[in-house]
């Protein structure tokens, strides 16, 4: 069977709406332009079609993003595997951001592609990912599960059954100047954010800006969905939902939210907050895009992901003269969504067996240890954050070799300062405190539909590009539901006459 075939039968059993979105996946993943990192050890890129086929019995090749944490200590662990087992692992990053690296596994595994024995799959695509038989079941017995935090462990189910364990999980903290009050509730950070110096937040066109738009709607109490129903049109959830997105667009226009937010990703967010100052970015609307502002002083509070601590712990510019820290950190007050990965293995996989063992490699209580200290992933086991309460313990002591004290062992390079033990015990403390209280994203096959049509009528109030008053809940509801079932309306990207934007309209 040729690829062309193994191309054309998936597409023809989609509707246009679906070609379009899950398709895209396809194509994306065939002739993806983004640049593939492939990590064996520090070596150059291979290029793509290094990986269009199998690995053979004694190799494994994981698909995963991006890693954007400081020290990129997960390439250590790739090699710490690959000294102590016969079995070689090559870890591809297929892309910069979580959307083209969906498109691209989503592409590859439709194809029935064995280039990939084992996904690093976001948590938001794993009903579509196993409901389309991309993944082997996983089956855990109880001593199994046990050891990892409950709610993480369940983003790796679908339908009863899991499908994948917890790799790294997220949940967002509040990063916060030193000196400046620390909010407890969402109403103390609108007020405190207003007073003294604004607010970063991610509200990018991409999967993130979803997350915040998200976490802005449960906040004010309002909800878009309940399990697989819409509710965006019950009760008086609508109202909370416009209420919250009328809000966030009087914040981003007053400057509360930080200028430039509507464009901003993780990355883009963490640098306004180390650096102090904004560049106004582009809006879609043609006035916007000509405007730059600057802020004069430092954003005063930040919502980011944990890998933020260590970028900004391990950045000299960030003490002060007696060396302590300029920021500090706090659960962030209303609700969080949970973030993260897990590790599933390929259905077309041909070494299933191995790509378990390699699983459980780095699941392990000593992976999940190192990859927390050295490079701030959050971890997944519920012993790591015990051990963390009791004795805590820095990169360099856990890298150090038996008998050696304290030495900095293969310590991630590049670092300038080093990141503390009481440091590392307060940031596992704040990242356990979220994770208690995190709330998950709708477990849908066709969730990226779901989310760029909810994102593009949310954005388009809190930028001011559609009056809230002119968001129509219900047609808004009815697009959603559609988007559940994969199809999507043909003006996301266009006219936003499924949010009710009058043909020709002006926004705020």
């Amino acid at each position: 069977m040729t690829v062309t075939r193994r191309l054309g039968d998936p597409l023809g059993r989609l509707n246009p709406a679906q070609r379009r979105w899950g398709g895209a996946g396809l194509v994306t993943g065939v002739v993806l332009a983004s640049v593939l990192v492939a990590l064996t050890g520090k070596g150059p890129a291979p290029p793509v079609s290094s990986f269009t086929g199998c690995g053979g019995p004694d190799r494994l090749t994981v698909a995963t993003g991006a890693d954007i944490t400081a020290g990129s200590f997960r390439r250590d662990l790739i090699e710490e595997w690959n000294r102590t087992h016969t079995t070689q692992v090559t870890l591809v990053e297929v892309a910069d951001r979580t959307d083209e690296e969906r498109a691209e596994m989503a592409g590859r595994a439709r194809l029935g592609s064995c280039a990939y024995d084992v996904f690093s799959v976001d948590v938001a695509w794993m009903a579509e990912f196993a409901r389309s038989g991309y993944l082997r079941p996983y089956p855990l017995d109880p001593q199994d599960a046990e050891p990892f935090v409950d709610n993480v462990l369940q983003a790796g189910q679908v339908d009863g059954v899991q499908y994948a364990v917890p790799y790294v999980t997220d949940v967002p903290l509040l990063f916060h100047r030193r000196g400046v009050s620390v909010p407890t509730t969402v109403e103390q950070l609108w007020r405190y954010a207003g007073e003294k110096g604004g607010y970063a937040v991610q509200l990018g066109d991409y999967e993130g800006g979803t997350v915040n738009l998200l976490e802005a709607v449960r906040s004010e109490g309002g909800r878009v969905t309940d399990g697989e129903r819409i509710v965006l049109d019950d009760g008086d959830s609508g109202p909370r939902v416009r209420r919250a997105l009328s809000r966030w667009h009087e914040m981003l226009r007053a400057g509360t939210l930080a200028r430039g937010a509507e464009n901003f990703s993780k990355e883009d967010t963490f640098n306004t907050f180390r650096d102090g100052f904004l560049v106004r970015g582009s809006k879609n609307s043609v006035e916007e895009s000509s405007l730059q502002a600057f802020r004069d002083d430092d954003v005063a509070y930040m919502r980011n992901w944990p890998f933020a601590f260590h970028r900004l712990a391990t950045d000299r510019s960030m003490y002060d003269d007696q060396g302590r820290l300029r920021f500090g950190m706090a659960a962030l007050p209303g609700v969080g969504i949970l973030g993260g990965f897990n590790l599933a293995i390929s259905a077309h996989s041909d070494n299933p067996g191995k790509a378990r063992t390699l699983i459980d490699f780095l699941t392990g209580h000593d992976a999940q240890l190192k990859l927390f200290a050295c490079s701030g992933y959050p971890p997944v086991l519920e012993s790591v954050y015990e051990e963390y309460r009791r004795n805590p313990r820095t990169c360099a002591q856990l890298l150090a070799a038996p008998g050696e004290g304290t030495g900095k062992g293969s310590m991630p390079s590049g670092e300038d300062t080093e990141i503390t033990a009481p440091m590392l015990q307060d940031l596992a403390e704040k990242i356990y405190q979220g994770l208690r209280k995190a709330e998950s994203r709708p477990k849908y096959s066709y969730y990226s539909v779901f989310s760029e049509v909810f994102r593009a009528c949310a954005r388009a109030v809190v930028t001011g590009d559609l009056l809230a008053k002119e968001l129509d809940l219900g047609r808004l509801a009815d697009a959603l539901r559609d988007a559940r079932r994969g199809r999507a309306p043909d003006d996301t990207v266009g006219t936003l006459a499924h949010c009710g934007k009058p043909e020709g309209g002006q926004g705020q």
